[in-house]
């Protein structure tokens, strides 16, 4: 008997495709999990499909498609133009499909720094903690050092694996930090917001100072110009940044436009069409 093997999100996926590609049904199958899934953490470290090897039972026929012919009814129904499944195939997606991001803030939260409420030692610890209890699941070899810098928390991860946490652009600490955030606010017995920020290796800082450059060429740009200038989709925290870096900028505003992950920042210069009269 030949054996074959298959690979899924989950088992019962791997399963189903068996059957689908080998045109039986579950029933003629001999099944051996040969590796569950592993979601990993979030779904971005140490995801892994599941895979199976199934074997076809023997003196089992594949099953042959069985075409039913439609009733009168359903055949002109055919026939008829289709409104209704026109106007579904417009529809949005289900929100169970759509992919998830940490929450877009409006237009003036983007300019404005975060207010935090004021910050004691337990919850410092709490949050120290929570956040060694989640790395401890991935997991990664590393000790979190927490600190007060400018009204928020800071967490500070370090150890020889905490270079795996900072992800593409950041994605794997801004999924922590969003994370704990929502954790530690929940908690919290201040109505106002607390601010979280979870850093490794130094890479907020080394984001911020890249930001600055960008912002500070983009801004040239546009005053030489006397153009808009756009930049490229960016994150909500990266937006906030290159906000408040022009908002020092007299000569140029900032504005954002787009939606979810392709929300971008727009450099307009002040008064362009006064200069372009002078000029002429």
């Amino acid at each position: 008997m030949s054996s074959y093997e298959f690979t899924g999100k989950s088992v019962k996926e791997a399963i189903a495709k068996a059957c689908e590609e080998l045109n039986v049904s579950e029933d003629s199958l001999e099944v051996q999990v040969i590796e569950e899934s592993t979601r990993g953490f979030l779904g971005i470290v140490g995801h892994r499909d599941a895979r199976i090897r199934v074997t076809v039972r023997p003196h089992v026929e594949p099953e042959e498609p069985v075409v039913e012919s439609p009733a009168p009814a359903v055949a002109q129904a055919v026939q008829e133009p289709a409104v209704e499944q026109k106007d579904d195939a417009t529809q949005p997606p289900p929100e169970a499909e759509l992919a998830w991001e940490p929450e877009v803030p409006e237009e003036a939260e983007e300019h404005e720094p975060p207010q935090s409420a004021a910050i004691d030692e337990e919850l410092v610890n709490l949050s120290r903690t929570t956040l060694e209890g989640i790395l401890q699941r991935i997991p990664v070899d590393a000790e979190v050092v927490a600190s007060v810098v400018d009204g928020a928390i800071y967490l500070d991860i370090r150890g020889d694996g905490s270079g795996l946490l900072i992800g593409k652009r950041g994605q794997t600490l801004d999924a922590l930090q969003f994370i704990l955030s929502k954790c530690i606010n929940k908690n919290a017995a201040s109505g106002r917001r607390i601010e979280i920020v979870v850093d490794s290796e130094n890479y907020r800082q080394r984001k911020r100072e890249n930001l600055r450059e960008t912002a500070l060429k983009m801004s040239l740009k546009a005053k030489k110009t006397l153009k808009p200038v756009s930049f490229n989709p960016m994150p909500p925290s990266e937006r906030r940044i290159i906000h408040l870096i022009l908002a020092e900028d007299s000569e140029v505003y900032t504005k954002s436009y787009g939606e979810g992950p392709m929300r971008r920042i727009i450099v307009y210069p002040r008064k362009a069409g006064v200069n372009k009269r002078r000029r002429r």
